[in-house]
C-alpha cells in the first residue's frame, strides 16, 4: 500500500504545473536545459518534462565541522572542532560553483585549519586567530553564500596516543600467537 501512494505522490508531482516557493526560498526553472530563470517568493507555473524547478532555503545554515587532531610546527599536537555559519546569497551562482555546497565548504575549511596549524608554532596559535584566517579564506570565492562566523567549539593541546587498528588482529589470531 505503501508504494502505491509513494508512486501516485510522484506521478502527481511529475504532472503538478505549478510550485510554490516559500518566503525563506529561492530558486531556479531550467527550461529545456537551455534557459534559466530565477525564481523568488510566489507561484510559478511550469511545463511538465520540459521544466526543472530547483529551490533552496536562503536561511543560515549551520554546519559541524568533523574532529581533527592535528601536528603543530613545533611538533605539538591539536585538536579543534568547529562549525560554520553560512546562508545562501544567489542559487544561480551556487549550482554554477559547487556540487555538494556543504561538503565543500567543510574540505576547504578543514584545509585551511590543517594547513595553518601545520605552519604555525603552537605558542602562537590561538582559536582567534584560526577563526580569523579560515573566514577571509571562505570568503574569497563567490559561491553564492555569505559566510556568516566560522567558529572554534572545541581547541585543545594535548599527548595523543595511537592504538594500532589493523583488521587483522583478532582475539583470535592474539589466541593462536599466545598458544606457540
Amino acid at each position: 500500500m505503501n508504494q502505491i501512494q509513494q508512486f501516485l505522490e510522484y506521478l502527481l508531482s511529475v504532472i503538478r504545473i505549478w510550485v510554490i516557493v516559500q518566503p525563506w526560498e529561492s530558486g531556479l526553472i531550467v527550461r529545456n536545459g537551455k534557459r534559466i530563470k530565477e525564481i523568488e517568493k510566489g507561484i510559478y507555473f511550469k511545463i511538465p518534462y520540459f521544466d526543472s524547478v530547483y529551490v533552496q532555503e536562503v536561511r543560515l545554515r549551520v554546519t559541524e565541522l568533523p574532529m581533527q587532531t592535528l601536528t603543530s610546527k613545533d611538533l605539538k599536537t591539536i585538536t579543534v572542532n568547529s562549525s560554520i555559519g553560512y546562508s545562501i546569497t544567489n542559487v544561480r551562482q551556487l549550482y554554477q560553483t559547487l556540487f555538494h555546497p556543504e561538503t565543500t565548504i567543510k574540505n576547504i575549511a578543514m584545509s585551511e585549519v590543517a594547513e595553518l596549524i601545520f605552519n604555525t608554532n603552537q605558542e602562537d596559535l590561538t582559536p582567534r586567530l584560526i577563526e580569523d584566517m579560515v573566514l577571509k579564506k571562505l570568503k574569497e570565492n563567490d559561491y553564492g553564500l555569505e559566510f556568516s562566523y566560522f567558529r572554534i567549539t572545541n581547541f585543545a593541546i594535548v599527548r595523543t596516543y595511537r592504538l594500532i587498528q589493523d583488521q587483522t588482529w583478532s582475539s583470535e589470531t592474539l589466541y593462536m600467537n599466545e598458544k606457540k
